[in-house]
Order: C-alpha cells, then structure tokens, then sequence
C-alpha cells in the first residue's frame, strides 16, 4: 500500500480547477498506482497518517496518497532543510562567523580572493545607516590585513576615528587644518620614479598628473564648483610649465597663483594669447589656498613625508571643517593626488589598502570621478585595494544633479566595486537597491534583519550573511570603539 502525505495545491486555483485536480490526484493514487508501486519494489519512506484529518476550510486541498514526486535538482535543492552556505577555502584573517552555514569561520583578503579568481577585483564597497558598525569593521580589517603584511591608507579621516588605529600599528597620523599645525601637503610634488621607465614617460606622467589635480582643485573652487573650461585648462598648463621653468621643477601652488595674477597674464608659451578676465576664476579660487580660508595647507613644500612602508598612514581631516564651505573636498583631492603617487608604484610589490571615507566628497566633477574610475581600473596591476565607504542609498544626492553626467558617472563607478558589504539599511533604500539590481530580494531581506555588527558580503555571484562580533577581542573593542567619545562625554555630564 502506497504511503500517505500531505500535498498543497497551487494558490489561485477556481473551484472547478481544484475539483479537477482532486480527481487527477485520486487516479494516481488509486489502486492502479499501489499495484504499479509494488510491482517495482518502490516504496514511499514516508510515514502513514491514520489519524482522522479534522475539517479545514474549502481552499486547502490535501489529497492523502501521494503519488511518487518528480521534481528537477532544483526544485529539490530548494526544498533541503540543510542547505548552508557554501564558504570558500581558507583566504586571509577571519573576520566573522557566517550565520547560513552553521557557524563557520569567514576569512576575508581581497587580494588572496582576487589571485584565486573568487573575485573579479580586491577593491571594496561598505555601505549601511549610521552606527551599524561600519567603522569599528573597517578598522579591524586594517589592522588584521597589516599584521598579515600588508599595507594601508587613509586618504581622509573626516572623524579623526583612525589616527589611535595607526599608532597602535606603528603607523604615521597628519593631522590636516588645524590653525597653527605646521602640516603641509603639497599637491605638484614629484612621484617616485618606477623601475624601467624612460625619463621621457616619467616627465610626461607627472606633468599629466600635476594638471590633474590642479583642474580637480580648481573646479571644486570655481563658482558654483563649475568644471574649467578649455581655456582654463590651458591656462593651468601654462602656468604649471613657467612655474617648473622658474624653480628648476620644483613646483608649489603659491607659485602657480601669483603666475596668474593679472599682471602676469600676457603670452603663453607656443603663440597662445591670453586676456585677464580668462584667469579671473583661477586667481580668485586659488587665492583661496594661499590667502584664504584654505591657506597654510597645501600651498608650498611637504612639510611630511609618506612612508611607503608604514603600516598605517592616517590623514586626519576632522579639523578641515572649521575651513568653511568646500574645505573638505578639496582637501581629500591633494590627499588623493598626493597618495596616488606612493601606490602607483607596482614595481615596489607592496599592497595597499585605500580608504576613503565620506568618499564623494571629493568626486564632484566629471574629472575627479574619472579619475577615481581609472584607478579602479588599475586596482589589479598596481596592487592595491580601493575602499570607499558611503551611507545607505550610495550617497548619491552628493555627487551632481538628478540625470547629470557626474551622477551617471557616480552609479557607473559605485557598479565597478565588485565586492560589496552591506550592514544594515532602511527597508526604503532597500527597494531601491533590489529594483537597479544590486540586490535580490533575499539579500534585501536579509540585510533588513541585520544587527549591529553583522553585515552581508556580496562577492562576484554569491553572497554571505556574516556575524563580526564572536571574533572580536577585548583590545579591539576598546581601541576601535567609534562611540568612546560620545560615551566619555555622557558619563562625563552625569
């Protein structure tokens, strides 16, 4: 006698299309089926029901003899009450334990992950609300990826979180903007040399780069910060070359400002001619670093000097505020030029992580978000791993306006990190994040139920729900606590 269970009819179904199927049901179930069951030795291991069925509504159909189940691996994959996840081999320090497997430990090195081909790039997303754990789980990662030998660097610690995270690791702190701090960075200052290149291609690369940055820095500082025009452009250039010619290449923005000073302003180089006015949005933004708000920072020589093999370099621009508006951003374009110029060394072999934090800050004209673009693209060859870190929904509203070019170029760059972690987020951002494709539907229900300190990882084409808090250790719960000020602050008004 065939065995009995319990079948549930598909939603939706009329009346007429239930009786229907109640009947087909009854016919493969019938004594035909018991007899075409014995005949081949197949018997249903499930359990027979005896018990008298107690009356249930209309809609439910539950026909007791079910006849033999065909189904595609699929179907039966979905319905395996031990599905777990499936975690890699051993890649890097562990950095939590993955809740969909039982409790199995989850290693984490972008560029372990990326040289076994687990992953298409070692750079990094993080995302979710506010005091979800976002920066206590990034200052643990550098600290465990430093220890394994690594390297990192924080182009722009907006909090002033990182600087007891990089003593604690021997690494260096510059403490950016504070009147009176004898900080300087200097944006034009020559890169390092690579090994094999011709000092014709050397020349060529650090020119391209010094106008680079000079157009980043003048646009965030033009009206509006409206992009320089071709002229402007051209203008910088000039600049750039006379100022080179006159200090035996040794460039500063000081200098490059008082060559476009009005009187200044006569005949470029190659027959070009030039009136004030095209200068007048230079000299007057420019001024900005040197006499204004912003001097005293970026407008001469480096006073410091970036370790190439310092564990943990952290430039902390928690003071840049106090600059007034546009402060930060500009800061966060030298930090990165002047960055740029110690991790595009690949013959060096060393690796770096990059941080950026409050990331599009700094990326509000097409030319810095190109930028930032290229060196996602050239994450791999340079060695390094790129780390931006952004609020729920991608910070958008800070990059441009709805349907503009920066704004298409900033969803195009948030698409080119191809790992991504994601603590938790409202169910609003949620939605939208699941309709553009960059979640499905579970990994948006996942993330909904969240807590402080877990957080999906989404790599390539498989994602893990992790749990960072069983791993942590006492030390690390004291050094990288981003709430001990608030909390030194409330017992100290009790």
């Amino acid at each position: 006698m065939a065995k009995q269970a319990i079948t549930f009819a598909p939603a939706g179904l009329s009346k007429k299309e239930r009786k229907e199927l109640e009947e087909y049901l009854k016919s493969l179930s019938g004594p035909q089926a018991e007899d075409d069951a014995a005949a081949t030795g197949i018997v249903d291991p499930l359990p027979t029901l005896h018990r008298k069925l107690p009356t249930l509504p209309s809609f439910w159909t539950l026909p007791l003899r079910r006849p033999f189940h065909r189904a595609t691996g699929f179907q039966i994959a979905a319905a395996n009450p031990f599905a777990a996840a499936d975690i890699h081999d051993p890649a890097g320090p562990i950095i939590g334990i993955e809740m969909m497997s039982g409790g199995g430990a989850f290693t984490f090195d972008p560029w372990t992950l990326y040289s076994s081909g687990l992953v298409s790039s070692p750079n990094l997303l993080i995302e979710g609300s506010l005091r979800q754990g976002k920066s206590f789980w990034i200052k643990r990662l550098v600290a465990l990826l430093v220890e394994v030998g690594h390297y990192a660097i924080n182009t722009s610690d907006s909090k002033g979180e990182h600087g007891v995270v990089a003593q604690a690791l021997g690494g260096d702190v510059f403490e950016l903007g504070a009147y009176g701090s004898d900080i300087r960075i200097n944006p034009l200052e020559k890169p390092e040399r690579r090994n094999g290149e011709t000092v014709d291609a050397y020349q060529s690369r650090v020119k391209a780069g010094r106008n680079a940055v000079l157009q980043q820095i003048a646009t965030l500082l033009n009206p509006g910060e409206r992009a320089v025009t071709a002229r402007e452009a051209s203008l910088l250039d000039w600049a750039v070359d006379e100022v080179v010619r006159k200090t035996d290449d040794r460039p500063v923005i000081r200098d490059v400002w008082q060559e476009l000073s009005p009187e200044n302003i006569v005949q470029a180089q190659g027959g070009n001619h030039y009136e004030k006015r095209d200068a007048d949005d230079l000299w007057d933004g420019l001024r900005r670093l040197v006499e204004g708000d912003l001097g005293e920072m970026f407008d001469v020589h480096s006073s410091v000097t970036l370790r190439p093999d310092c564990p943990y370099t952290v430039i902390d621009t928690s003071a840049i505020s106090q600059r007034g508006s546009g402060a930060l951003s500009v800061a966060q374009a030298v930090s990165n030029a002047w960055v740029q110029n110690t991790i595009s060394n690949k013959s060096s072999g060393r690796r770096y992580f990059v941080i950026r934090e409050e990331g599009w800050r700094d990326m509000k004209s097409v030319a810095a978000l190109e930028a930032h673009q290229e060196q996602l693209k050239l994450s791999g060859e340079y060695g390094i791993s790129m780390v931006l870190i952004v609020h729920e929904g991608g910070d958008f509203d800070a990059v441009g306006a709805e349907g503009s070019k920066e704004r298409e170029l900033a969803k195009s760059l948030l698409r080119g990190y191809a790992n991504r972690v994601c603590f938790n987020q409202p169910q609003s951002a949620l939605n939208n994040a699941v309709k553009d494709g960059t979640y499905t539907t579970a990994e948006a229900a996942a993330i909904g139920g969240l807590q402080r300190g877990q957080f999906l990882i989404k790599m390539r084409n498989r994602s893990y729900v992790v749990d960072g808090n069983p791993t942590t250790t006492p030390w690390e719960r004291e050094v990288f606590n981003t709430d001990r000020q608030m909390v030194k602050q409330e017992e100290d008004a009790a």
